[in-house]
C-alpha cells in the first residue's frame, strides 16, 4: 500500500501544480523504516529504525529528486537530533519509535527548511511549486572553507604503541567538524561529506593517495612521549596537509558540479 499511495501522489501533481509542505513531509515520513539487519556481532539479526532512500518509488513525488540528491537528505536526516538511526531491543515498540523519528523530521525547522529549499530549486521550471515557500538567496563560501571542512572528515584518534600506525576514521559520525572555530551549516557539511565519500571509494582514488601521503607526514611530525599530544599533533598535521590537497579540492569541484542546482550556496571565486 505504501508504494501505491506514493505513486498516486505523483500522478496528481504536474509541473504546473502547487504542493503543500504536508505532501512533502508525508513522503519523507514514509522513508523512515523498520528493517532487520545483521547485528554488531556479525551474526544475530537486529531490528533498526532508520531513514532509507534505497526503496523510494521511482514515480513518487520525491522519487527523481531523491535518486539524484538523496544522499544529502539522508545525511541531514541522520544528523538531526532525535532522528538518528537506532537499534531496537526486544522491549521496544518499533512503530512507536518509528513514529517518533518521523515526528522529529516533520517538526525540525533546520531539516525541513533545507529539504524544501533543495526541492524548490530542483523543481524550478520543471516541477510543482511548494506552497508558501520562498527560496532564500544563496550564500557564499570559499573553496578553502570547503576544503577545511572536508579535511575534518579524516579523523586520527589513535596511534599504535610502536608509533608505526596512525588509525584514522573517514566518517560522518566520528570526525573533527566540531573542532572548527565556526559552526558549519548542516547542508554544507552534508555536501562535503558526499564529495569526500564519493571520491575516496573510486578505483585508484587520488584523494585516497593524498590521504595516505598526508598520514605518513603526520606520523613524522607528531612525535611526543605523551599519547594525547601525539594525537593532537597528528590531527593538526593531517588536516593541514589535506586542506592544501589538490585531490580534495578536485573532489569538491566534481561534487559541486553534480549537486549545484539544489545547493543553497555558491563557491566564491578568488581573483
Amino acid at each position: 500500500m505504501l508504494a501505491v499511495s506514493l505513486v498516486l501522489v505523483a500522478a496528481v501533481f504536474s509541473h504546473a501544480d502547487t504542493v503543500s509542505r504536508q505532501n512533502i513531509q508525508q513522503e519523507l515520513g514514509a522513508l523512515v523504516r523498520v528493517d532487520t539487519t545483521i547485528g554488531p556481532n556479525g551474526r544475530d539479526s537486529v531490528r533498526v529504525v532508520a531513514f532509507a532512500i534505497d526503496r523510494v518509488p521511482r514515480l513518487s513525488l520525491l522519487g527523481p529528486f531523491l535518486r539524484a540528491h538523496g544522499r544529502l537528505v539522508s545525511y541531514l536526516a541522520a544528523h538531526t537530533r532525535g532522528a538518528e538511526a537506532r537499534i531496537l531491543n526486544d522491549r521496544d515498540d518499533a512503530v512507536a519509535v518509528r513514529d517518533s523519528v518521523v515526528n522529529v523530521l516533520r517538526t525540525n525547522a533546520a531539516f525541513t527548511e533545507r529539504v524544501h529549499g533543495m526541492l524548490a530549486q530542483y523543481w524550478r521550471g520543471r516541477g510543482p511549486v511548494i506552497a508558501a515557500f520562498a527560496t532564500p538567496s544563496p550564500s557564499r563560501i570559499s573553496a578553502a572553507q570547503l576544503r577545511r571542512i572536508g579535511a575534518r572528515f579524516f579523523y586520527p584518534d589513535r596511534i599504535s604503541a610502536t608509533g608505526d600506525t596512525l588509525f584514522t576514521h573517514i566518517c560522518a559520525g566520528i570526525n573533527g567538524i566540531s573542532d572548527l572555530p565556526e559552526p558549519v551549516d548542516p547542508l554544507i557539511e552534508a555536501f562535503v561529506f558526499v564529495a569526500v565519500n564519493s571520491a575516496i571509494v573510486l578505483p585508484k582514488s587520488h584523494l585516497m593517495n593524498a590521504f595516505e601521503l598526508a598520514g605518513k607526514r603526520a606520523k613524522v611530525t607528531s612525535a611526543s612521549r605523551d599519547p594525547n599530544t601525539r594525537i593532537l599533533r597528528a590531527q593538526g598535521a593531517l588536516w593541514s596537509e589535506l586542506e592544501r590537497s589538490e585531490a580534495l579540492g578536485r573532489a569538491i569541484e566534481v561534487a559541486y558540479a553534480q549537486q549545484r542546482a539544489v545547493l543553497p550556496f555558491r563557491i566564491a571565486r578568488v581573483p
